[in-house]
Order: structure tokens, then C-alpha cells, then sequence
């Protein structure tokens, strides 16, 4: 279950599309200003940083999308067994809620989001075609990133993601906690064939773990000083808390990454090479 409810608010009809374009329009400034901010700056990695811009987008468009789903059903039943898991394939999100037991997972919830952010459950048996190969490698998934869970007591985002090379990722990042910390410094991803079935192989972050309280804005900085590049997961960080802190800062071995407001009062990013 999420806890990126940060300030305990039902997302409504109009937020919520207004979310969605936010993060694409987030999109394309980023992209605009990097150009710019790599001018004499080859060195900087800017495909890697794309990339990685492009992941955690997606990641926080799966968040909105699985926190609707929340809000919609957390005050009518218990809902704790369920792991809320959106999906975008061929153009479409689609999200569910299922229950993993062992490598294998049954279909709980069945529901559709439209663009306004509104929820209709569906019959458990339409529109279903989708879920196999992702359903089942969050259920493996689960399964192999339990012990992690056991030792470390955080809650954890789930985030699935279908690849260019027909590959399935199922990635695991730190969740806002229900004690108002936002950790930041660990990542996971499992990766699995065009199945879901079938585990290729595990990719790994793991920083020293720090957590963060959100409330007086100020300038934050994120040690990522073992690593070259920022990571998806610092960047889904930035961007998911980017709103409580007047800048952020991603601060590799190589270089500095910064998110802030411009003039006109959209986010930009910009990189400085050390």
C-alpha cells in the first residue's frame, strides 16, 4: 500500500488529470532546459539522464493512478492485503488490484481510471489480457524481495515497467512512511522475460539509507556520491517531493543535478560537472 498521501487529500477529478499533465509538460521543460544546461557540458551523460527523467515520470504517473484506486476504497473496506498495480501497455493504463501468494496472484480488484481521475470496477473478468505477464512478475518479484522487507521495516512502492528490449521490470523503491519521512537511498529492480515468469536478473542501489522530514521548505541535498549518474530512483524522489523543497540536489561522484523553479514557475533541471 502507498503512503504518498502526503497530506491526507482525496485526489479529485480535476487534480488529478491536472497531475497527469503536469508531469508531461514537467517532461518536455526538463528536456528543454537540460539542452540548454549542456552546452560545453558533454561530458554530462544527458541520454542516461533522459532515461532516467522518462522512468521516474512514469513512475509517478503509476502513483497517481494507484493512490486514486486507493482513496476510492480505503473508507468502504479493508484493503490491506492489496497490492494496487498499474500498467501501461499499447498506449493504455490499465490498474488492478491483486493478492500474491508464493509466485502466483489472484485478481482482487478490477477497475478502470478515466481522465478525470474517476474509478469504475469492472467485472473480474474484463479487460484482463493485460495482467498476466506483469501480475506474475511482481508475484515472483514479491517473493525474492520479502527478505529485504523482513530486515529493513520500510514500506515500499511497487512499479512495473515494460522495456524496449520486451522485458519486464519490477522495480522497489522507498515509499513516504506513515512516520512523515521521505527515505530515499535504495533501489531494486527484478527483471523478467516477456512472460513474467521467467527471472533474468536483479539490479541494485543500495546507498546509506536516509530519511527525510517534510515540512519547512529549504534547499535539500541527496548524497549519491558512490555512484556516477543520478539513479531512477533519486530522480523519482526529486520528483515526487520537488513541491516541499525550494531546490534538490542529486550529488554523484561526477556531477551535480538540481530541480528548481524557474521564471515563468515550471521545474527545470540543470547539471554541473565537479
Amino acid at each position: 500500500m502507498s503512503w504518498l498521501s502526503k497530506v491526507d487529500t482525496v485526489i479529485s477529478g480535476t487534480t488529478f488529470i491536472h497531475m497527469i499533465k503536469a508531469y508531461i509538460l514537467f517532461f518536455l521543460v526538463s528536456l528543454s532546459c537540460i539542452a540548454k544546461a549542456q552546452q560545453g557540458q558533454a561530458q554530462f551523460d544527458t541520454t542516461r539522464f533522459n532515461q532516467c527523467i522518462d522512468l521516474a515520470t512514469y513512475f509517478v504517473s503509476c502513483e497517481n493512478y494507484n493512490q486514486a484506486a486507493i482513496d476510492r476504497y480505503m473508507r468502504a473496506e479493508d484493503i490491506s492485503s492489496i497490492e494496487w498495480l498499474t500498467y501501461r501497455s499499447n498506449d493504455k493504463w490499465h490498474t488492478a488490484g491483486i493478492v500474491t501468494t508464493g509466485n502466483t496472484f489472484t485478481l482482487s480488484k478490477n477497475i478502470r481510471i478515466d481522465t478525470l481521475g474517476q474509478v469504475t470496477e469492472l467485472p473480474l473478468n474484463e479487460d484482463t489480457s493485460w495482467l498476466s505477464a506483469p501480475g506474475s512478475a511482481v508475484a515472483v518479484a514479491n517473493q525474492q524481495f520479502q527478505l529485504v522487507r523482513d530486515t529493513c521495516n520500510l514500506y515500499f512502492n511497487t512499479f512495473v515497467h515494460s522495456n524496449a528490449d520486451q522485458t519486464i521490470s519490477v522495480w522497489f523503491l522507498p515509499a513516504f512512511q506513515p512516520s512523515g519521512q521521505a527515505i530515499y537511498g535504495c533501489e531494486w529492480e527484478y527483471v523478467f522475460d516477456k512472460t513474467g515468469k521467467s527471472f533474468l536478473k536483479q539490479n541494485a542501489f543500495v546507498n546509506k539509507l536516509t530519511g527525510v522530514w517534510i515540512g519547512q521548505p529549504r534547499e535539500l541535498w541527496l548524497n549519491y556520491r558512490n555512484t556516477d549518474t543520478p539513479t531512477p530512483g533519486s530522480v523519482f524522489f526529486a520528483l515526487s517531493f520537488r513541491d516541499y523543497f525550494t531546490r534538490m540536489r542529486i550529488d554523484t561522484r561526477l556531477s551535480t543535478s538540481t530541480i528548481a523553479k524557474i521564471a515563468n514557475g515550471e521545474y527545470c533541471w540543470t547539471h554541473k560537472l565537479k
